[in-house]
């Protein structure tokens, strides 16, 4: 108990010579470097004009040597090898365009989305592939896209997702109805052959 107040007292008193030490003029004062001249503000030269024309083309975007939009071609370069293998080989499995088998809700293209930059070596383009049960090249485009509905389509898109969604249960329950009674059908006829009669 003892040492515990002489300690208390011991950083009281230190507290107290901290906060009592008188401060200089000098310290109150911004900082500065000994020698070296303050720089000159911007507000000091507003006379001197100033030549902004250089970065138009910077602000505006525009490269230079570059031609308009309506005046240029496409690029005279063949196409890497790997991306003409790839298109090919698009082409070839889908001949009528993309149309992929297994679609995914745009709630499920965002979960993709934000895994993949969560952590794009533990959520690789074939792992969510796998679990979303789509083709690698579904998520490879699902992952490259960046198109946004806006709200209006988004709201339509949700409703006839919804629709769809109804429609489907409504659809498996009168076929599970029609497989039940087709099965206690088959039962009743088959117990009525195999029960046995006593004369």
């Amino acid at each position: 108990m003892f040492s515990l107040r002489k300690v208390s007292l011991c950083c009281r008193a230190t507290l107290v010579r901290l906060y009592s030490i008188p401060i200089s003029h000098d310290s109150r004062r911004k900082w500065a470097l000994e020698g070296l001249p303050r720089p000159r503000s911007i507000l000091d030269d507003d006379d001197t004009p100033v030549d902004l024309s250089e970065d138009d083309d910077a602000v505006n975007g525009v490269r230079p040597n570059t031609p308009p939009l309506h005046l240029r071609q496409p690029p005279k370069k063949p196409t890497p090898r790997e991306y003409k293998v790839h298109r090919e080989v698009i082409k070839k499995n889908f001949p009528g365009g993309w149309n992929p088998p297994h679609k995914v809700s745009r709630e499920a293209m965002e979960g993709i989305r934000q895994m993949h930059r969560l952590d794009p070596e533990k959520f690789s383009t074939p792992l969510l592939a796998e679990k979303f049960k789509i083709s690698p090249e579904a998520v490879r485009r699902i992952l490259k896209s960046r198109w946004e509905p806006s709200r209006e389509k988004r709201l339509k898109l949700a409703e006839r997702e919804r629709t769809a969604k109804m429609e489907y249960f409504s659809l498996k329950r009168v076929r599970e109805r029609m497989e039940a009674r087709a099965a206690r059908e088959s039962a009743d006829v088959g117990t009525d052959r195999d029960r046995l009669q006593f004369e």
